[in-house]
């Protein structure tokens, strides 16, 4: 997957051509869909805000990819046959998909193509005007920016292997009947929160959430399914909220933690624009409050958000690192918007210096697994004997570890970055003493 991706991404970086020229020189035989984007927004309908639009999905479009094949369509015809059996219960349901992908689809996550590759003219012209449409006319979308925009309505996905659908059609009909016969005397009327809070009811009782947090076969990535799936855990759901949000015009991103949570914390939830520019944070999917309190005793070394434009950080890492970790692209780092953080720059001992053969670091968080006991978090670099991370959350038990030309190898003892910013070492023969598990979070 990485390797695909990162040389596609790697494209849009040279100097002597545009990041749109370079990807549309990589797409192929699908270049002349994307030129045809272009063309529609210089010539049919002249808006330069489209156009521009159309410039940053198609150059940022190497950091996303899609299912290749048709086998996927077949699980999903699958997962439709059995949603719609109303004789099964969710818990068969979930299973009954369960036993289907281990039987047959188990290498569907490796099967990938990049969007750039196939993507249509139609498809994403079709997104353009509808977002576009929201962001001009919708009072509850009017106080976002135009750069806000092309972040927070116009992506045409949330989130990586999401089909290429009708998704903001096909989640209006089913959840968008209250603009229709909107409360006009209601205080929050026409407001971004007051619209997500109906639609957020409105999903809630429609699709009768189970919260079967099992492991439940393939993610269902297709609108069709969304609309009526039974069971789901809460990354599902708050990707679904994310999707609703933006179809009806309501700012809407999705952000994540790389560790699971320590208590009932999500590890994924949506994030909304109010009309006063806030960004509300459900407590995770739409069963939760939108701008609640965002569990005030949860801790975290990182927060992420999921996002359509490349991370130029990451693009350079990714170019430049003797050893890939398969970070995502299109991920922001947004920990100081929910902790406490802090820039660690933690001394490497001399002897261990030597057999680091990278100057990219990385940072890794304890978790409370006996086989895999430390979770990449992030990574950073070696400046002057010293490997250097930013916005690190608090309370959290780390441990640097760095590439010794064969793989990973701890190269510092762990410590824990307490609330008030000092840094306590741990032995690493004490690691799995329970007086530590406080400071490590759940696997995924």
């Amino acid at each position: 997957m990485s390797a695909l991706l990162l040389t596609a991404a790697i494209a849009t970086g040279c100097n002597d051509i545009s990041p749109v020229a370079s990807v549309l020189d990589s797409a192929g035989s699908n270049r002349s869909e994307l030129e045809a984007v272009l063309d529609h927004y210089k010539t049919q309908d002249n808006n330069p805000e489209k156009l521009r639009a159309a410039e940053f999905l198609i150059e940022n479009m190497p950091a996303h990819y899609s299912y290749a094949g048709n086998e996927i369509y077949e699980y999903y015809d699958y997962a439709a046959r059995i949603l719609a059996n109303k004789s099964l219960s969710p818990e068969q349901q979930r299973d009954s998909l369960l036993s289907i992908t281990d039987l047959k689809y188990r290498d569907l996550p490796g099967q990938i193509v990049s969007d750039v590759k196939i993507i249509k003219a139609d498809y994403l012209i079709n997104n353009i005007d509808i977002s576009y449409d929201r962001w001009v006319n919708c009072d509850w979308a009017s106080q976002i920016t135009f750069d806000e925009y092309l972040e927070w309505l116009l992506p045409y996905k949330a989130i990586e292997l999401q089909e290429l659908d009708a998704w903001r059609d096909t989640l209006l009909a089913r959840f968008g009947k209250g603009l229709e016969h909107p409360i006009v005397n209601d205080v929050e009327y026409n407001t971004a929160q007051g619209i997500a809070d109906m639609l957020r009811n409105d999903a809630y009782n429609g699709l009768k959430r189970y919260g079967l947090y099992t492991r439940a076969g393939l993610p269902l990535l297709s609108a069709h399914l969304q609309a009526v799936q039974t069971y789901g855990n809460i990354p599902d759901y708050a990707l679904t909220a994310v999707l609703i949000m933006r179809s009806a015009g309501i700012p809407a991103v999705l952000d994540e933690t790389p560790v699971g949570s320590r208590g009932t914390a999500a590890t994924k939830w949506f994030v909304i624009m109010s009309d006063r520019g806030q960004e509300l944070a459900s407590e995770w999917d739409f069963s939760t409050q939108i701008g609640g309190s965002f569990f005030p005793y949860e801790r975290g070394p990182k927060v992420y958000r999921n996002t359509y434009a490349i991370n130029p950080e990451r693009l350079e890492y990714s170019r430049n690192a003797k050893y890939q970790y398969p970070f995502e692209l299109a991920k922001k780092d947004v920990t100081s918007k929910y902790f406490l953080t802090t820039n660690l720059s933690i001394p490497i001992e001399q002897g261990i210096q030597k057999h680091v053969m990278d100057k990219y670091v990385y940072i890794a968080s304890a978790v409370r697994s006996e086989d895999s006991p430390w979770q990449i978090v992030d990574f950073g670099v070696m400046q002057d004997g010293k490997a250097t991370f930013h916005d690190m959350g608090r309370e959290v038990l780390y441990q640097i570890q760095g590439f010794d030309g064969n793989t990973l190898i701890p190269i510092s003892e762990p410590f824990i970055l307490h609330k008030d910013n000092s840094i306590e070492y741990i032995s690493a023969d004490t690691l799995n003493s329970q007086n530590l598990d406080k400071w490590k979070n759940n696997t995924l």
